[in-house]
């Protein structure tokens, strides 16, 4: 598959890293020649150095023979305008970020369609309904659905009086078994566990499990399901905004706005919420906001550092539920060992929402970045595979990847080592950063 991506920002760059690990043959034009050098050295694409909006550019990336398209530099219009010369020149499939909400209205996207942008995407939209979705399941650190909502990867903080705290996982083994540990985060280390394996407390478990039992695996866990009505959230920005326009009903917000401009257009703009000017970091803005009566805090100002820090703070008033938002990529895995909840990162949505495009077009198994060094993929198992009709404890897996969960006829199933792969089936698979392709050699 040929894939040009134009824009090397932090949103370009992640995209081209990850896309890369696919071996498919990815283009990426920028002015900038020392971006390039970077990511021409580091990862398997060609660089382009050049401007998109020439034609010149965009036949060296030969976007005529190209299956994906994506525009995602920092503006707008120069997006929409390559995607629709792009279009013109015969790539299939075009994707545009954008910058304002009324460009991803219905109305709006079918002009677009006609301007030669198949696909819109807005990062700040994409972040704002990320945080809603974390809200909606307070007693997870993750959340990412598959199979329509049948199977469900989690990722829980285990506590310390947790009935299987202390448990091999060899122990939890049983026919009846309803959840399956794919992957555990203990402090800076992703660990792909055997039966060997001990739970320990504060272990960050990511777990399959289909979705009626999801309220028993809290109880194991040690957590107790709630609701989150009230709402603390540290900083006005846009991201903001759209999210308490995408909040349900229920919900009450209490916004923390260093700017008092920028706090008087919130008043405006968001009559459901009430705005406090001051900085979040303070305890006496803190308690005038209610911090002692909030369900949950969500740290959204410009400085990641800022954020984890006031997550940190949130949780030691007593805070049930805090989010983080951590731009930077090199904080994330520091963002990850630390107690502070749910880390929520623009550029790990976007390149979510760009595979689940190619997963719907058909062509790219399912992929999700739930962990700075660890992926999960869907892939299929095909009458020639090797692994067809192979009973999972006599299967030699590799260290490095787990089967999580097996999506079979239109119903999901946890895998255990009883279970038998057959052709037809669609096998999530977790695997540690680098493992993808001995995953996809496994398979065939």
């Amino acid at each position: 598959m040929r894939i040009t991506i134009v824009g090397a920002g932090s949103i370009g760059t992640h995209l081209a890293k990850y896309l890369s690990g696919e071996q498919m043959d990815i283009f990426i034009i920028d002015k900038d020649p020392q971006k390039l050098a970077l990511l021409d050295s580091e990862h398997n694409l060609m660089a382009i150095e050049g401007d998109a909006t020439e034609f010149s550019t965009l036949r060296q990336a030969d976007v005529g023979n190209c299956e994906l398209f994506i525009a995602v530099t920092d503006t707008s219009e120069r997006n929409i305008v390559v995607c629709g010369v792009a279009k013109s020149m015969g790539a299939r499939m075009t994707v545009a970020r954008v910058d304002r909400p009324d460009y991803i209205e219905p109305h709006n996207l079918r002009v677009l369609a006609t301007m030669g942008v198949d696909k819109a995407i807005f990062p700040e939209y994409i972040l704002a309904n990320g945080i809603i979705d974390s809200l909606r399941h307070p007693w997870t650190r993750n959340w990412f659905e598959f199979d329509r909502g049948r199977m469900t990867l989690m990722g829980i903080r285990l506590e310390a009086d947790a009935p299987i705290s202390g448990t091999y996982l060899r122990d939890l083994a049983s026919n009846d078994r309803f959840f399956h540990v794919v992957a555990i985060r203990r402090r800076f280390t992703t660990i792909i566990p055997n039966g060997d394996c001990m739970l320990m407390p504060d272990d960050v478990l990511f777990v399959t499990t289909t979705a009626s039992r999801q309220s028993e695996l809290a109880r194991l866990t040690g957590k107790k399901m709630f609701d989150i009505h009230r709402v603390l959230v540290a900083g006005g920005g846009k991201t903001v905004e759209m999210m308490l326009g995408l909040a349900p009903k229920g919900l009450h917000f209490t916004v923390i706005e260093s700017n008092a401009a920028r706090a008087e257009e919130l008043i405006r703009k968001c009559p459901n919420c009430d705005v406090i000017v001051g900085e979040a970091g303070e305890i006496d803005v803190l308690e005038e906001a209610g911090v002692n009566k909030a369900d949950a805090f969500v740290a959204m100002t410009g400085t990641s550092e800022g954020n984890i820090l006031s997550c940190l703070t949130a949780k030691d008033i007593g805070i049930r539920k805090t989010v983080a938002h951590v731009g930077q990529q090199h904080l994330l895995q520091m963002a990850e060992a630390f107690n502070i909840g749910t880390i929520v990162n623009k550029q790990r949505l976007m390149a979510n929402t760009i595979f689940q495009l190619m997963i719907d077009s058909g062509s790219l198994s399912s992929k999700c970045l739930a962990l700075s060094d660890a992926e999960m993929v869907r892939l299929a198992v095909h009458n020639d595979s090797k692994i067809a009709g192979k009973i999972v404890r006599e299967l030699k897996i590799p260290r490095e990847i787990t089967l999580a969960g097996i999506i079979r006829g239109g119903r999901s199933q946890v895998v255990t080592g009883q279970t038998m792969l057959k052709a037809g089936d669609h096998v999530l698979v977790v695997c540690l950063q680098g493992g993808l392709r001995k995953a996809k050699n496994f398979f065939n």
